[in-house]
């Protein structure tokens, strides 16, 4: 039955199990960083309609969401509604919600990402990665001794901000290189903005034998700090050639074998697709697959799966299946990676893709469907005329960066804060991103306002913009209609005078927060034993 209530000591035995379930904080992104339960997967009600298919495909997983107190009309009872519409049959509320929890002195953690933060953490410290600091590598620099250092994060945050000099090969993809025979002392340090792809990536390298690789101690924040040369927009030098198919797939073999990683085919593959009682996540890792994408699968490429692994996988103890075709070696250190956060049983797939069954899709038929929004030129034509209301009901950090001129902001988890728009006569028009955001939002002001005309941005911004038509980043405080709660406190948002001071403080809450996750009996990794110890017998094929 949906929508009956746990108890938050009947949830934790359930997080101390070992069954499927997916535990949501239907929260914004600000209250979810103030405080949440260890093993919650964000998923805002003012996302979750859009969200919720990927995140938890398998429409009767277990599903407990919660707010902070389980009020009748709080967010938990309206996603609750919203969940069972779109057809989820096991859906239940934390009694008391976040309030109850506390109350008892269950675990809690702040920030965002905690839970792969502190798995990198620990495996720093497990696999005694080098940390090299920031003084020995300017000491490097200066006396010349050979010194390579990477960049493991994506292009699009590499060009943000970087250490001067730094090149860039994003997560497991600097491990396909045939790094070059240096001098015995060249080290190779590999960073990130912060702590946790810099400790994996250098982790990986030494794994597989091809580096006297390094984590580069707190990454671009701490170089910043120290007042080191940074760089927006960075060309980064790429001198290091790929490394030979069938090398990477003896590396890959290696690895699977040593730690046991399961390895399945097409007909394995079949078998877990048709099991309607367990979920399965389907990931191909390459850059660039060689065929169109299938509906069943998720693209994450650059070896990002382990850090956005919270954000893309919401059932624990659910299955994986990773695609990486013809070497299989991203797919091999990522199943490596993710056995040990221990959250979900993991596959590598041997051979290519087969054709599966297209998944049932999450989102209800709706009065929406039959409506195809607005043409850019369309409503260019409505803004001329002066009767037109613009709401972007896309995220806080796309709204920042672009948006129709004059748009207003809104977070779509309640409609409330339109009454004033309403109030002029006009007719309002949602605009987000790619557009998806925006027509449920018109679908759902129609339902409430019936006698008002809305409609919505096909396309979204991208279209817009695509065209050529003009967008902006700058608003003022009377175009917010909310506040930014689905800010999640990214430090890459903050510039200026307080940037030092949140900076550091952010390093000091990452380099405490493995200790506090695992104080959680529900938080249990598990690591491998002994593997760098052989990490040169794996790349000599000892």
């Amino acid at each position: 039955m949906n929508d009956e209530a746990i108890s938050p000591g009947a949830l934790q035995a359930l997080l101390l199990g070992n069954s499927e379930l997916a535990l949501l904080d239907v929260r914004e992104a600000r209250w979810f960083c103030n405080a949440h339960l260890n093993l919650a997967r964000l998923a805002p009600l003012s996302t979750l309609e859009l969200q919720v298919g990927a995140l938890v495909p398998r429409r009767t997983t277990e599903l407990v969401l919660y707010d902070d107190t389980d009020a009748q009309q709080g967010p938990a009872a309206r996603a609750a509604a919203l969940l069972e519409r779109l057809g989820y049959t096991r859906v239940r509320r934390l009694a008391g919600g976040l309030d109850a929890w506390r109350t008892q002195g269950l675990p809690l953690i702040d920030g965002y990402a905690t839970l792969v933060k502190a798995f990198g953490d620990l495996a720093r410290l497990h696999y005694g990665t080098p940390t090299l600091s920031l003084a020995e590598f300017e000491r490097r620099r200066r006396a010349g001794q050979p010194t390579t250092l990477i960049d493991a994060r994506p292009r699009e945050e590499y060009d943000f901000l970087s250490i001067d000099g730094a090149r860039n090969y994003p997560g497991t993809e600097l491990a396909l290189r045939a790094l070059p025979e240096g001098k015995p002392d060249h080290v190779w340090a590999v960073n990130c903005f912060s702590r946790t792809r810099g400790i994996i990536g250098a982790t990986t390298l030494r794994l597989l034998g091809g580096a006297n690789a390094v984590f580069l101690e707190d990454g671009v924040m701490a170089w910043g700090l120290r007042g080191g040369a940074v760089a927006q927009n960075a060309r980064p030098v790429d001198d290091i050639p790929a490394e030979a198919p069938e090398l990477l797939r003896a590396l890959a073999d290696r690895l699977i074998a040593r730690h046991g990683l399961p390895v399945i085919d097409a007909e394995g593959l079949a078998r877990l697709s048709a099991d309607e009682d367990r979920s399965l996540y389907l990931f191909d890792l390459r850059p660039s697959p060689p065929s169109p994408a299938h509906p069943s699968v998720c693209r994450v490429a650059g070896g990002q799966l382990l850090m956005h692994f919270e954000n893309l996988v919401g059932t624990r103890h659910a299955r994986i299946v990773l695609v990486d075709e013809p070497h299989r070696l991203r797919a091999a250190v990522t199943a490596f990676w993710l056995a040990q956060l221990n959250q979900a049983e993991v596959f590598v797939l041997s051979g290519e893709l087969p054709l599966l069954p297209a998944p049932a899709s999450a989102q209800a038929a709706d009065d929406a469907d039959s409506d195809p929004g607005l043409a850019p030129e369309a409503l260019a034509r409505w803004i001329e005329r002066g009767n037109v209301e613009l709401v972007d009901v896309g995220p806080s950090l796309d709204y920042e960066k672009r948006h129709l001129l004059g748009a207003r902001f809104l977070l779509p988890a309640s409609l409330a804060p339109l009454e004033p728009v309403l109030a002029s006569g006009r007719a309002v028009v949602f605009s987000s991103p790619d557009g998806a955001a925006a027509r449920l939002a018109a679908r759902d002001a129609k339902k409430r306002w019936p006698a008002s005309a809305f409609a919505w941005l096909a396309g979204g911004t991208e279209a817009w913009a695509a065209e050529g038509r003009p967008v902006e980043a700058a608003y003022a405080p009377h175009q917010l209609l909310t506040p930014f709660d689905d800010d999640w406190g990214s430090v890459m948002r903050v510039f200026g005078p307080r940037r030092d001071e949140v900076w550091a403080a952010y390093l000091a809450w990452e380099r405490g927060l493995a200790q506090r996750a695992i104080a959680d009996p529900a938080v249990r990794f598990r690591f491998f034993d002994g593997v760098l110890g052989a990490h040169a017998a794996l790349a000599s094929g000892s």
